[in-house]
């Protein structure tokens, strides 16, 4: 993990310290909206769906905070070091969270739809995809946190489980509606449920290749998964 030497200057500590408190606020909040979609979906809570689309615009909001803020030390401190690989996490990451929300509800706005009339439930697979998505998001926002590096890594391997799920749950949707007509609909819902949680996994994995370039410097994005 790196821990930083604050800065002498106060003033910029404060914006430096300022941009991480809303870079983590961001994190935490897309890391709650997966979450409570996904069990909006599984206890067939119209509410708790509602709330989440409703959060959307908070996260949208703690974007734009992060973002200004991000622009503001480029121009007024011009940072270099540990300080610019902060801003340059900062205003990628950012996106990905950001992203992490709008999937979020469109879940929840899916839950709704699937969960206003009886028929096909969540699959074991789509509930075993839901939860492994909000443990990524999860382990991504807290290897943030934490400036953990080698927990941040191991993210990138467990998205293949998201891939396989995604897979699994479309096929079983395919053959479900094939003999269940009347079904249709709400077979490619949880299609799209499944679609929205696996990309979930990649924003995830996202983040997480931008805290191993805040920490060590290194750039491993686009790079093969380990074998």
């Amino acid at each position: 993990m790196n821990h930083r030497t604050p800065h002498l200057d106060q003033v910029y500590e404060a914006e430096i310290q300022a941009l991480t408190t809303h870079l983590g606020k961001t994190g935490v909040r897309a890391e709650g909206m997966i979450r409570d979609a996904v069990r909006a979906l599984i206890d067939r809570d119209a509410a708790l769906a509602r709330s989440v689309v409703a959060t959307d615009e908070d996260l949208n909001r703690l974007e734009v905070q992060t973002d200004d803020l991000c622009i503001k030390l480029l121009a007024r401190r011009a940072p270099v070091g540990a300080d610019l690989r902060l801003v340059t996490c900062a205003l990628k990451a950012v996106i990905d969270m950001e992203r992490i929300g709008d999937l979020a509800a469109n879940i929840a706005k899916r839950s709704l739809e699937i969960n206003a009339q009886p028929g096909l439930e969540p699959t074991p697979e789509v509930e075993q995809l839901g939860a492994a998505a909000v443990d990524l998001t999860s382990r991504a926002v807290r290897s943030l946190q934490d400036r953990d590096a080698t927990a941040a890594r191991s993210i990138k391997l467990e998205d293949r489980k998201l891939d396989d799920l995604n897979k699994a749950v479309f096929r079983q949707m395919i053959h479900f509606a094939k003999d269940h007509h009347d079904q249709l609909e709400r077979a490619l819902a949880f299609t799209s449920v499944s679609r929205h949680l696996e990309r979930v996994g990649d924003h995830a994995v996202n983040i997480a290749e931008m805290v191993v370039y805040l920490v060590e410097g290194k750039v491993v994005r686009h790079q093969p998964d380990p074998a």
